[in-house]
């Protein structure tokens, strides 16, 4: 098992991590996947390398965290905003491991802030309550709609 930055090699993984990720949780709030359009994205994405940390077993890839980087508009510091956090079912004893490093990762690289989100249709209480276990605090609640 080791954890590394994104590279193309393992871009049919993840396309299937992020399809996993999307029929077991996402799809209630957008019901439309297209495998092209994440491709796409992920590609035209220069800093997808320094933004996508992924979790390898046996030269396959089982786990995915992502996110965007930016600059807070209060001060100089940096923010990590995860978009994704997804690792296999059968791998998911991996996961605490996942998000240790890319912490590291990202410390190491200046990032200051981490965020780390929690869908409402997903083991919500034991999520939150993982999250503040690992020294988190509850920052904010999200609303959508499809317009």
């Amino acid at each position: 098992m080791r954890i590394e930055p994104y590279s193309e090699r393992y871009i049919d993984d993840v396309v299937s991590l992020i399809k996993n990720f999307h029929a077991e949780s996402v799809g209630e709030y957008d019901d439309l996947f297209d495998p092209d359009v994440v491709i796409q994205t992920i590609k035209q994405n220069e800093a997808t390398s320094s933004n996508a940390f992924l979790l390898v077993i046996n030269d396959k890839c089982e786990g995915i965290l992502f996110g965007v980087r930016f600059q807070s508009l209060l001060n100089k510091r940096q923010i990590f905003q995860e978009v994704i956090w997804y690792v296999n079912k059968s791998f998911r004893n991996f996961g605490v491991a996942l998000l240790k490093e890319a912490e590291n990762l990202l410390k190491s690289e200046g990032v200051n802030i981490m965020i780390m989100a929690v869908l409402e249709n997903s083991k919500t209480a034991k999520l939150k309550k993982f999250y503040e276990h690992m020294g988190y605090k509850l920052m904010e609640s999200h609303f959508v709609i499809s317009l």
